[in-house]
């Protein structure tokens, strides 16, 4: 019997006249081109049904003979061919065959799944865009690009966090904030305080660093998963309610060592600047207003605010081999803010360590991440220790020189020695607040990862981790003497609060897949993890004050009898433990199931029957595309829905109240009611979408629409007084949350020389509150309520999350404002809606043009729709310092649409200074000062050179000027309404006297070697 073709291994079997192979294993690596390791794909010998495909690991092995042609195929990549020789290892890296498309996903707990599995929304972004065109904060530079994600910077200058929020906000009182992962483990999210003001009185006392990832390195991140469904999430309970921003960090390749330099240089500006009037002066030589005769106005904005930089260098090595692999990195970022004195320096230091032992069956991976920070003159929001009240309410017509070249009179004693004659609580010399009300806020983070994962099989692997996060925070604030007297003792105030966050994780994870299977696929993991948190720390509040002036230490402070003047912070210790598992099936690559199934145990709910609680998650996937013939134009469809529950995390300690000691050493009864039936919130969600493509990939749009419900909401009750109890806890309420989201990417040009790719994310949000607390009758739940201003933000039955509420004017049934008989409008009694903050619509344009060796990056982003309201402006029209009050002098009043409440007659004009100081200030008509808060900028602008290099040493050089928040196309209100004063549920959409936004443009550097 003749045989032809490579007889190398073959034989023939004597007396049968059979032909026989003898194969020998193959094994092999799979990875992307940037080392990342790829899995589910598709391994075949050439010409045969011989194949497998990559595991958890991307790892593979099959039999089979020296001279067969492997070929190694995966949606979204370019398909590669290698011939088996001698050797017993092939190791393969797979090119994207788009750009723009992002085909593997990182999912919860760090695992790798390709897109076309999923069976619900999950966007990523690469590291590249984080660093385009840096910010201080790592999580503001998604801001425009992830459809349903909502980001607002606070206005607490440079180093200051960020609220985030997935889908609508859901719970009344737990947070809404995101959970950030790092590696696939759960971070904490540092300190409980924000640093923002509880009132409109402001004045900062606490750490800012809520949103968790603002202290982070962004040159260290891989990629960012965003996970917006409960689906997407389920894996982490009632830690990921609110959805997970998944960090992936970089780690060593094998290969050739390599060095990359960054180096980020920006200038920041005042973005955005109250309008005033430079007509009119003070109305007596001493009056704190500007409602006087006729005077030249001063550019005192001028002599305050400055130029911010932000110095950014980073360098990082990586190096290994295909056993072992090294990252390390450091970075320095040096920032000023453009209030003076504001400054930022942060050292980050990182090493990771990748290792395989055991023939390759045995990984270890282990990471640390330390973090040294300290921000200095945080800027106050609200009305006490913000420079901006003295500076925007300064009378006009006089010069402020006077006052920031001598803010401290040396002569003086106590009190008399600030420099500056405007006598009122709400206004300091803005050069005293800055240099003798100063903050300091010191953090020291360490981060560490380590997990072993052993593989038994190519399907079957056991992984352990764990992690600890803890933060160490020092905040400080210096009241010296000469500090207005409502706001300080005579001789000066030390406040001072240290506080440590500790987060501890662990878990352990089996990972399964059914081997020899082709037609129906089986994979899924079981898992176990536990949580444990902690807040220890203490507080000192100066008491009464300090005995030697100026001297801002502990043992100068006054004790008042047998009042303490420090105090340990309460109690704050929880722990979580959970059970879970998913499963994935498929069936001829074209139809996928996942189902999820999670148990938590919490110690939040001790002394309840609810300790225990359960969430499950199903979702359906169908590749229309492989089953269905479709037009030619469509090269990929995708339809996939799901359903999930999941909860939420519930307040500590309210189960079972505790008794307390007071600051004199008495024990303090608990006036709490014990909640001994509390239950988790839990969200029930429904998702569907569609993932298409066409015209060979050039066109990708993705869409989703989603509807949650938010129940068993933690509601404040008034029990009865019989009962001696003051505060009260239920579980009622039902908040909805329904939209749609959509990604839109077109490949319009590209060719050798020039490409052109463009993209849309967008989403709406519908926010409602089905019910507050019906069976007990409770309507309405107050999220903010300051008391002397005017205005509320309730949750109210048939409302939105965020709703404002305020005094409003009376109108006739022409819609007339009632005036009294001095033209001051009536107004309806107590508070009434005025708006909601919250956009209707969120819209990101994004644009990538490269030409040769030049790239141009574009990215505008729109908010349309929502109201905010801005005190500021309010208290400046009291004071008759605004631009209004001054063009309405000049036209002999201020033009209104009123009629007399007793005479019925029609108004049209009232006098410029009664109308303003009736519906200005802190007690003023809020109805009059809400502001339109759609914005429409150029968020990000890049133009980058990467220099042609025939170097051994210098690998890549890119030269760019980029630049953020560069041009508003659209805005209204007085200010930007993006900027928030708190990171918790509260203070959404209201100004008072918030630090202005800032424009940023700067030089970037890329250097690999």
């Amino acid at each position: 019997m003749a045989v032809n073709g490579n007889l190398s291994g073959r034989s023939v079997i004597a007396g049968k006249q059979q032909l026989k192979t003898i194969q020998r294993p193959v094994k092999g690596t799979v990875r992307d081109s940037n080392g990342a390791t790829l899995i589910g794909v598709s391994v075949r010998v050439k010409g045969t049904n011989n194949g497998t495909q990559t595991d958890v690991n991307g790892q593979f092995t099959l039999n089979c003979n020296t001279g067969d042609v492997l070929v190694f195929s995966y949606i979204g990549y370019s398909s590669q061919e290698a011939t088996v020789g001698a050797a017993e290892t092939i190791n393969i890296t797979l090119a994207q065959s788009n750009d723009q498309l992002q085909q593997v996903v990182v999912t919860a707990l760090g695992i790798r799944r390709s897109e076309k599995s999923l069976t619900y929304s999950a966007q990523q972004i690469n590291g590249d865009e984080l660093t385009r065109a840096k910010s201080d904060n790592l999580i503001n530079s998604l801001s425009g690009k992830v459809a349903g994600l909502t980001i607002a910077p606070s206005a607490s200058g440079v180093g200051g966090s960020a609220k985030v929020v997935l889908r609508g906000n859901k719970s009344f009182s737990g947070t809404n904030q995101p959970l950030y992962v790092v590696d696939g483990i759960p971070m904490t999210n540092g300190s409980n305080s924000n640093g923002q003001p509880n009132s409109p009185y402001g004045g900062s006392t606490s750490v800012d660093g809520g949103d968790g990832i603002s202290n982070l390195n962004p040159d260290d991140v891989e990629s960012i998963s965003v996970l917006k469904g409960a689906a997407a999430s389920a894996l982490y309970g009632s830690q990921g309610a609110n959805g997970v921003i998944l960090i992936t960090t970089k780690k060593g390749k094998a290969g050739k060592a390599q060095i990359n330099f960054n180096s980020s240089a920006m200038a920041s500006s005042v973005a955005y600047k109250p309008e005033f009037q430079n007509s009119y002066g003070r109305t007596t030589a001493k009056s704190n207003d500007s409602w006087g005769t006729s005077a030249a106005g001063q550019d005192n904005l001028g002599q305050f605010f400055q130029t911010g930089y932000n110095w950014t260098n980073s360098i990082n090595l990586s190096a290994g081999s295909e056993l072992a692999q090294t990252y390390v990195s450091y970075a320095n970022t040096h920032a000023t803010g453009v209030e003076p004195g504001n400054k930022l320096d942060r050292n980050n230091f990182n090493l990771r360590e990748t290792a395989k032992f055991l023939d390759q069956k045995l990984t270890v991976d282990g990471s640390i991440n330390y973090i040294n920070q300290q921000i200095d003159n945080s800027p106050a929001l609200g009305l006490y220790f913000n420079p901006l009240t003295g500076l925007y309410l300064f009378p006009r017509g006089t010069d402020i020189t006077q006052y920031k070249n001598q803010y401290l009179l040396g002569d003086q004693t106590g009190y008399a020695r600030q420099n500056w004659d405007v006598s009122e609580d709400i206004q300091q010399n803005p050069w005293w607040v800055v240099n003798r009300n100063p903050n300091y806020s010191i953090r020291n983070r360490v981060l560490m990862n380590g997990s072993v994962k052993y593989d038994f099989t190519d399907w079957l692997n056991l992984q352990v981790r764990g992690s600890l996060d803890r933060t160490a925070d020092s905040y400080e604030q210096d009241l010296y003497s000469g500090t207005q007297s409502t706001l300080s003792k005579a001789n000066g105030q030390f406040i001072l609060n240290n506080q440590v966050v500790e987060q501890k994780y662990g878990d352990a994870l089996l990972t399964f897949r059914v081997p020899n299977t082709t037609t129906v696929k089986v994979d899924g993991l079981v898992g176990a993890s536990i949580t444990d948190s902690r807040r220890t720390g203490t507080t000192l509040g100066g008491g009464q004050g300090l005995s030697t002036p100026d001297l801002f230490i502990a043992q100068n402070t006054i004790v008042s009898g047998t009042n303490s003047n420090a105090a340990t912070l309460a109690e704050n210790h929880s722990q979580l433990q959970s059970i879970y598992g998913n499963v994935n099936l498929s069936y001829n690559d074209w139809v996928f199931l996942n189902v999820t199934g999670r148990n938590d145990w919490s110690s939040n709910l001790a002394f309840t029957p609810n300790g225990s609680y359960f969430y499950p998650s199903a979702g359906l996937s169908v590749l229309l595309s492989h089953v269905v013939k479709l037009p030619s134009a469509i090269t990929y469809a995708k339809i996939r829905g799901n359903y999930a529950e999941v909860g939420n995390s519930v307040p500590q300690y309210v189960t079972n109240p505790v008794n307390y000691l007071d600051n004199t050493g008495s024990v303090v009864l608990s006036t709490v009611a014990p909640f001994g039936t509390l239950k988790p919130e839990k969200t029930k969600t429904w998702e569907i979408g569609a993932d298409l493509r066409f015209f060979n990939d050039d066109l990708s749009i993705s869409a989703n629409y989603y509807k949650s419900n938010t129940y068993n909401q933690f509601v404040q009750v008034a029990p009865s007084p019989t009962t001696g109890y003051s505060v009260g806890y239920v579980n009622a309420g039902n908040v909805q949350n329904s939209g749609f989201e959509f990604v839109i990417g077109y490949n319009v040009i590209h060719n050798s020389n020039f490409k052109w790719n463009t993209s849309f994310n967008g989403s709406r949000n519908v926010n409602k509150v089905i019910d507050v607390d019906s069976k007990d009758g409770i309507n309405q739940f107050t999220l903010t309520n300051n008391n002397n201003t005017n205005y509320k933000s309730i949750l109210a039955t048939g409302g939105s999350y965020g709703d404002i509420y305020g005094y409003t004017v009376k109108r006739d049934a022409q819609g007339r404002i009632l005036l009294n008989a001095d033209g001051s409008p009536q107004t309806n009694n107590g508070f009434n809606y005025i708006g909601n903050p919250n956009p209707k619509f969120q819209l990101g344009w994004a644009n990538s043009f490269n030409y040769k060796n030049f790239n141009l990056n574009l990215l505008v982003d729109g908010r349309f729709g929502g109201q905010v309201l801005s005190l500021t402006q309010a208290i400046m029209d009291q004071y008759g310092v605004s631009k209004v009050t001054g063009d309405a002098r000049a036209n002999g009043g201020a033009t209104v649409n009123g009629v007399n409440a007793t005479t019925g007659t029609p108004v049209t004009n009232v006098d410029a200074k009664t109308w303003y100081t009736s519906i200005g200030g802190r007690q003023g008509i809020s109805e009059m000062y809400m502001y339109s808060a759609t914005t429409v900028r150029l968020r990000e602008a890049s133009l980058g050179y990467t220099f042609p290099l025939n170097s051994k040493g210098v690998k890549s050089l890119r030269l760019a000027v980029v630049g953020r928040n560069l041009l508003y196309f659209y805005k209204k209100a007085p200010y930007d309404p993006e900027m928030t004063m708190s990171t918790g549920n509260g203070l959404s959409g209201v100004d008072i006297f918030t630090q202005p936004a800032t424009r940023n443009i700067g030089l970037n550097l890329n250097v690999t070697f």
